[in-house]
């Protein structure tokens, strides 16, 4: 369907490494393997209870269907960024009004929950809150662009968003946070991205594309909030690729550039420039996002928070480092 409707990706050099013409749309797949899981598992009910409304799937499903049909349109012809940011707005106020909120966060050395809920409005089966809606807002964003950006290398986002949804799944298996229905919803968008790897890891003979990039990251988020809201186990997945991102944006800025303007100095690509073959860069990231995920399922609030400090540092000294190497390699 890709290369019918030419949704191909050719290689021009800078930030694109393939050397042959690669079909897109491979979120298709994706989204529609999850829809038909949302669909065919809300309709026996096994999603329902433990804090999980069917408004929330159906919501959920909603946004992943906007998402899908904007990354479908910007694979065929790309779309200006005013126009594709539009899309993930809209997606993270269609799970808000359905009622996935972060509602509230533990404070570190205290314990115990500080409330984001000041004001609720309801209408219906549609929900409001201030100021959790805010922060849910920004996360819903900040994860959906995180791997929107970091998908440069083959499999590298398709691997790692099985990941973070395999870990939310155990979370939901573990019994302090016993949830079957989130289990079976992160099972359910890790297999789908699990299902895809195979053709996705290098040489992919498929990419992602808009859709898939941006579906990885946006369900990691809603997943994360849907699991007693255990943002911190999500963010510790993607904490280096969120941290390389500000660092990349903050370097671009210094040196008098865009910082939305894309280049090949991101974390992923200066791996390679050290030597790395992209099998080995993307094990690297894989690596070190499963071992994140699987100490933050057994740390309490203050250690995840030194956890996500400690991944943050790695990812600035991994940048300065493969940086200074590579330079030394003229590279």
């Amino acid at each position: 369907l890709a290369v019918k409707a030419d949704a191909v990706d050719r290689p021009s050099g800078g930030r694109k490494i393939h050397r042959e013409p690669v079909p897109l749309w491979g979120g298709l797949g994706i989204a529609v393997t999850i829809l038909i899981a949302l669909s065919l598992f809300s309709f026996v009910g096994i999603f329902y209870g433990y804090n999980l409304s069917p408004f929330q799937i159906m919501t959920f499903g909603l946004a992943l269907l906007v998402l899908l049909i904007g990354g479908l349109l910007d694979d065929v012809r790309p779309l200006r960024p005013a126009v594709q940011v539009l899309f993930p707005i809209t997606a993270a106020l269609i799970v808000m009004a359905g009622g996935t909120h972060i509602v509230q966060v533990t404070h570190p050395g205290v314990g115990g929950g500080l409330s984001l809920v000041w004001w609720r409005g309801t209408w219906g089966p549609l929900a409001l809150a201030f100021p959790a809606d805010l922060i849910t807002f920004a996360w819903l964003l900040v994860a959906t662009y995180a791997t929107k950006i970091l998908d440069g290398l083959d499999g590298l986002v398709t691997g790692l968003a099985t990941i973070g949804a395999g870990i939310v799944a155990a979370l939901g298996l573990s019994s302090n946070f016993f949830q079957p229905g989130i289990a079976v919803l992160s099972a359910a968008v890790g297999g789908a991205f699990l299902g895809f790897l195979p053709r996705n890891a290098y040489p992919a003979k498929q990419f992602l594309g808009e859709a898939g990039s941006t579906i990885a990251g946006f369900s990691l988020g809603v997943l994360a909030i849907l699991s007693s809201a255990k943002v911190a186990v999500a963010l510790a997945v993607l904490a280096i690729p969120i941290a390389d991102i500000a660092l990349v944006m903050l370097g671009r800025i210094r040196r008098g550039a865009s910082p939305f303007a894309g280049d090949d100095t991101h974390l992923h690509f200066r791996l390679l420039k050290t030597g790395l073959s992209q099998r080995m860069a993307v094990l690297v990231y894989w690596g070190m996002a499963f071992t994140a995920g699987v100490l933050a399922l057994g740390l309490q609030t203050n250690g995840k928070v030194f956890l996500v400090c400690s991944l943050v540092a790695l990812a600035a000294l991994a940048s300065f480092a493969t940086g200074w190497f590579a330079r030394k390699r003229n590279v």
